[in-house]
Order: structure tokens, then C-alpha cells, then sequence
């Protein structure tokens, strides 16, 4: 059986996130957006904050079907970068395809 290899989030740019600690975000995976935007939907906004020393997460589904990385409903990215949109979190390495 061939292990899936998922996309690291290399670094998160949303301090207040509840998973961010140390700008690293530690969700056990996380979902990025919808059909038209590359949104985190795993954001949480909390100043109660994760265990920094849990596992850097990863990116687990991505419903953003126009980004080049993604296929079939996983991202094939090397890392993704999330950081801010606006007022929200976005995956800051969607490339429109």
C-alpha cells in the first residue's frame, strides 16, 4: 500500500488562530476553502492556544478546484503558507490553474 504524503504548512500567519502557536500551525490537518476561495475552513479564532510541541499539521482536503495544485480534492503542493486575506485566513500558495 503506498503511503499518501500530505502538504506541510510551512508557517501560519494567523496568530490568533487557536492551532497556531509560534507561527506553526499544529491542527492534525486542515481543510482549505470552497469552489471560489482558498480559505482555511480549520481556522479557529481563540486566545487559548494548541501545544506547541504537537505535530505540525498538514493540509488534509482542498475543495479549491482552480488552484494548479490541487487534484482531485488534495493538494499536491511541497508546503502551503497560510496567512491573511483581508480579515481571514487564506492558503497563501493557491495558484489559480
Amino acid at each position: 500500500m503506498k503511503m499518501v504524503r500530505l502538504p506541510v504548512i510551512s508557517a501560519c500567519l494567523v496568530r490568533e488562530c487557536s492551532y497556531n502557536a509560534d507561527a506553526t500551525c499544529h491542527a492534525g490537518a486542515i481543510t482549505v476553502g470552497n469552489a471560489a476561495h482558498p480559505r482555511c475552513d480549520t481556522y479557529v479564532q481563540s486566545s487559548t492556544h494548541c501545544d506547541s510541541n504537537a505535530p505540525v499539521a498538514a493540509v488534509g482536503a482542498c475543495k479549491v478546484t482552480d488552484c494548479r495544485h490541487n487534484r482531485r480534492l488534495e493538494c499536491h503542493a511541497h508546503a502551503i503558507r497560510v496567512g491573511y486575506h483581508g480579515v481571514h485566513a487564506d492558503c497563501l500558495t493557491f495558484a489559480r490553474a
